[in-house]
């Protein structure tokens, strides 16, 4: 008997460790043939760090205390580009300003979006967001005229609106309490947000603002926990599996697309009945047709529904992300803080105490305080590619179908690019040596300050324009942060964004001083993974609140 039991020992040991030279000749013939496929005209390969064996540099990341930083700490060690691995599978990422150009602007149909894992691809179906080709040209085409500078002006009211709802909240805290108080306001915009995102998007008012919880929110969020899981992020099936949380996954979807083609049918009943204005998201994306004279196919109803939820999904945290961080900024650096106070102040007297569509237009310094932020801070960590066929970036050879990041944090602190102290809060750094304002994202700032924006228009024109700032750089000589993207496929709600954003940031820094919390540091970290890396304070951004006399 004990012979047996020696003998079956020993037989496993052998073949367990035969399975694992196997598996690890293999894994790292992998890893060493995908780092010979990726070199520069100069004969070096590709920088990267030792990956173990069938997790790659997974483990790097999650097990540093934070993700953001041990993500970011690649290029810290190798550069402006280095090759990393998920398991099996491997990207290049890149912090080099011209290879994301040409990622994004000039060989960008060489660039498809990355391809989302299964959940993230059943949520946002054939949204505008996960579209290739003819059917994403068309559903750009479309989206393109309902984020148009006239209906986002439209809902300025709604903007105003619940901002001062939340001024009111603020308003009645610090009279409870006295002369300041302490406030986590990362949860209190992200509730705005949602409320602003609901009532523009589909006329439904979330009431976040008031605590009041949702189911269709409630499943939103568990469906997208789960695609976070790598059980999802590295397979097809396991959703189809019969445990517990697939069975809840199922219901979730199921109550998301009831909820949304209920709403949906009747925006269509009102609409039939009545000839008014459209009145949200929806009714334009119902109605998007009817402003092109060409014959242009009309979005479906499943099409509708994918793009609205996009919207909902990704028009909150993230913008909740960015105001937060803004104020963050501005409660650490006093003399800019009341500098832009001032310049809100100007603008709300003219408008008798009321914050009007052109007094927002008029809040210049504001904007590149929005721009230094957004450069700072990008609430998208970076863009991911896969490149269609080979291609070669500053001397770097890229084989097809090759997943590439464009990795913001070490890009958006680069002085080549950005100019000296590129790591300090300095929004003057957009003003030209004369004082006069440059480009800002995707405002062109003309000699007398009139707005003129390029993301109205069809990509192809679009293009063209900017190939006449050919590097990017303002009349400054600074570049653009990349935090919106660029190219055809620039986020299509960056206009409504910075809208929403300027609306809440004077409204709240008109009523209020900020300072910063005794012993609070804002810890950045990553957040879920899909079609984007997002960034999100991880403890909340805590500040000391009180009155301005206005």
């Amino acid at each position: 008997m004990i012979t047996k039991v020696f003998t079956f020992s020993l037989l496993f040991t052998f073949a367990f460790l035969l399975v694992w030279s196997l598996v690890s000749t293999w894994y790292f013939q992998l890893v060493a043939r995908l780092s010979l496929q990726i070199h520069h005209s100069d004969g070096r390969t590709i920088p990267r760090q030792a990956p173990k064996m069938l997790v790659g540099n997974l483990v790097d990341v999650y097990r540093a205390k934070n993700r953001l930083s041990a993500y970011h700490g690649f290029h810290e060690k190798f550069g402006e580009i280095v090759q990393i691995f998920w398991l099996w599978r491997q990207q290049i990422s890149v912090t080099n300003y011209q290879m994301a150009r040409r990622i994004l602007i000039y060989n960008q149909k060489n660039y498809e979006k990355f391809t989302p894992n299964s959940l993230i691809q059943k949520l946002y179906g054939s949204s505008v967001l996960t579209n290739t080709g003819d059917n994403w040209q068309r559903h750009r085409l479309l989206m393109n005229e309902v984020f148009s500078r006239k209906h986002v002006k439209g809902f300025h009211d709604i903007f105003v609106d619940y901002s001062e709802r939340l001024a009111h909240q603020w308003s009645k805290r610090i009279d409870q309490a006295g002369e300041n108080i302490k406030l986590n306001i990362y949860d209190d915009l992200n509730a705005l947000f949602l409320d602003i995102v609901g009532k523009t998007s589909m006329s439904h008012d979330f009431a976040a603002l008031n605590g009041e919880a949702n189911q269709f929110l409630a499943n939103i969020k568990y469906i997208l926990n789960q695609s976070t899981r790598p059980v999802h992020q590295f397979t097809k099936w396991w959703q189809h599996l019969p445990l517990s949380s697939n069975h809840k996954l199922a219901d979730a979807f199921k109550y998301v697309d009831n909820f949304l083609n209920e709403l949906i049918e009747a925006r269509k009943n009102i609409n039939k009945q009545s000839n008014s204005n459209s009145s949200n998201v929806l009714d334009l994306l119902l109605q998007a047709t009817d402003f092109f004279e060409d014959n242009i196919q009309p979005l479906t109803d499943k099409e509708v529904r994918d793009n609205l939820l996009a919207i909902i999904v990704n028009g909150h945290e993230t913008v909740a992300t960015s105001v937060s961080l803004t104020l963050y900024s501005l409660a650490q650096h006093p003399e800019i803080l009341a500098r832009v106070q001032a310049e809100i102040a100007e603008v709300m007297e003219k408008g008798g105490g009321q914050l009007t569509t052109a007094g927002v237009a008029e809040l210049n310094y504001l904007d590149y305080v929005l721009l230094e932020s957004l450069r700072l801070y990008p609430p998208m960590a970076g863009l991911q590619r896969i490149s269609l066929n080979s291609d070669v970036l500053e001397g770097w050879a890229i084989p097809s179908q090759q997943a590439v990041g464009i990795t913001f944090g070490p890009l958006h602190a680069n002085p080549e690019y950005f100019g000296a102290n590129p790591e300090h809060f300095n929004p003057d750094r957009y003003l030209d040596t004369e004082g006069v304002p440059a480009l800002a994202g995707a405002v062109v700032t003309t000699k007398e300050s009139t707005p003129l924006s390029f993301s109205q228009e069809c990509p192809v024109k679009w293009l063209h324009s900017l190939a006449k700032h050919d590097k990017g750089r303002t009349k400054a000589g600074v570049c653009l942060p990349l935090t919106f993207g660029d190219g055809a496929r620039k986020c299509l709600g960056e206009h409504f964004a910075m809208y929403e954003m300027k609306v809440a940031l004077a409204v709240l820094l008109y009523r209020f001083n900020l300072q910063v919390a005794p012993n609070f540091e804002a810890d950045l970290e990553l957040g879920k993974f899909g079609l984007f890396i997002s960034m999100f304070p991880k403890t909340g951004i805590e500040l000391i609140v009180s009155r301005r006399k206005v």
